[in-house]
């Protein structure tokens, strides 16, 4: 038996303000799209018995028309093809209201389709395999409750779990933190050795979790952190235990190297970025990150003034340069320094003092220098 397994195709993510000028689309939305149908156009040249996904379909529980359509049009062509699919809800895609309702409970319409979106465990048979799903719950503790009534099915061949959450101690760093996520110790997944595949969704790399688990990674790049991470789905073939990672085409994402402009004047810096954007940023629609260490406010807002000249000038052909900064230190009187450093470090130092009793501190810290390196991308995209 085969299965297709993919993840976090975030439906409806329209990061940058530029449109595709003849259908009037967001660009970035569309390459959501793009990767989404590649995906269910090889599954469905590829005939699995089955195509596995593990949360995370739509950017947000709200959707838009286009990416309820997009996701529509797409599982009609799985199921034309006779090939069933199994899909349960990430965290993007949970209302915070559970009064709301669920955007997939369209999916009834569609008998070839099992939908696990109610935050709790449900079995779905599909052939030879007895579909374990643990969709994305409110709570580590009640995902602790979910996942602790997960048992194989006597009777079936194949016994294969879905869940959706971060496996922490990955030792990789494209687990960042999200602030609803859910979070598992990788020692759980020692439970489920005695399952033929666990099929996993969250983080947007393709990551081995254990010799039977296994993140498919996200379908397009989605964040500046994801450059260089290939994109793709898993082709699982579950009696020979074999994993295959299929490669898809997604948006390249440049990260030059950082640039330290402690001291130096605008004509400095400006020389820096022109040297680094024609070294290693001129990739044709690629995202391009700059980043200036130790700028000084005068400095920078020389920068944010004269920056799309320089982008004209040297990357004419990229999709988007995104400028990121952290400030240098200054002196104050008695010789004393003061950091205004980056916005990470200063809440880093805050939070070495702040009182978190009860609450995982080491967690609060990575969520807030998530956010902060959200508001940054965003405010240099402006």
């Amino acid at each position: 038996m085969r299965l297709i397994h993919f993840s976090d195709t975030h439906l409806g993510f329209a990061e940058s303000s530029k449109v595709d000028s003849a259908t009037l689309t967001n660009i970035r939305e569309q390459d959501a799209y793009a990767a989404f149908n590649t995906i269910i156009e090889q599954a469905v040249s590829r005939k699995p018995d089955v195509v596995i996904h593990a949360g995370d379909l739509f950017h947000s529980a709200r959707p838009s028309n286009r990416a309820i359509t997009t996701a529509a049009l797409g599982f009609r062509k799985l199921a034309a093809a006779g090939i069933p699919l199994v899909v349960i809800a990430g965290n993007h895609s949970v209302p915070r209201v559970a009064t709301a309702g669920s955007i997939f409970d369209i999916w009834q319409v569609l008998p070839s389709i099992h939908s696990a979106h109610r935050g709790r465990y449900e079995v779905f048979e599909v052939g030879e395999a007895a579909i374990h799903c643990v969709p994305h719950v409110p709570t580590e503790a009640a995902l602790a409750v979910e996942l602790a009534k997960v048992a194989p099915v006597g009777g079936k061949r194949f016994n294969v779990l879905v869940m959706h959450g971060a496996v922490r101690d990955t030792g990789d760093t494209a687990t960042g933190t999200e602030f609803n996520e859910v979070v598992v110790d990788k020692e759980r997944l020692g439970r489920f050795a005695d399952f033929d595949y666990v099929a996993l969704g969250h983080f947007h790399r393709h990551l081995k979790m254990a010799s039977n688990a296994h993140y498919s990674g996200s379908s397009e790049r989605f964040h500046v952190d994801e450059a260089g991470y290939q994109k793709g789905y898993l082709e699982v073939d579950l009696e020979a235990h074999r994993v295959a990672f299929h490669a898809i085409a997604a948006r390249e994402i440049v990260k030059l190297p950082a640039i330290d402009c402690r001291g130096q004047s605008y004509d400095d810096v400006a020389t820096a970025v022109r040297a680094g954007l024609r070294r290693h940023g001129c990739i044709p629609g690629a995202i391009v990150r700059v980043r200036l260490e130790n700028i000084d406010t005068v400095t920078l807002t020389e920068v944010r003034a004269r920056r799309r000249a320089l982008e004209k000038e040297c990357a004419p052909d990229v999709f988007e340069v995104r400028w990121e900064h952290s400030f240098a230190e200054r002196e104050v009187k008695k010789g004393k320094t003061v950091g205004i450093g980056s916005l990470a470090a200063e809440f880093g130092a805050f939070m070495k003092t702040a009182k978190t009793e009860g609450l995982d501190k080491a967690r609060l810290q990575r969520l807030g220098n998530d956010y902060l390196a959200r508001a940054e991308g965003e405010e240099a995209s402006q």
